[in-house]
């Protein structure tokens, strides 16, 4: 089965966690876009997604990441 382009399907825990990260967690709005990359292309098998996908659908910072590392070290 294939995905409409664009078309997406979350459980509703995961909508309420995703506008709970948009409000609080997002630094930018290109986190939000990234997510939302992120959502549209596991959407593309067609299934919907649920928490089980939390952790993968969100955008790494790993800019930030690297920064926190080195800010440890010093």
């Amino acid at each position: 089965m294939t995905n409409p382009k664009d078309t997406i399907k979350l459980d509703v825990p995961l909508f309420i966690r995703l506008l709970e990260y948009a409000r609080e967690d997002a630094k930018s709005d290109m986190d939000l876009h990234e997510l939302t990359d992120n959502i549209i292309e596991m959407s593309s098998e067609g299934r919907v997604l649920s928490m089980d996908d939390y952790e993968f659908v969100l955008p790494t910072n790993e800019e930030e990441e690297l920064r926190e590392f080195f800010r440890k070290r010093m």
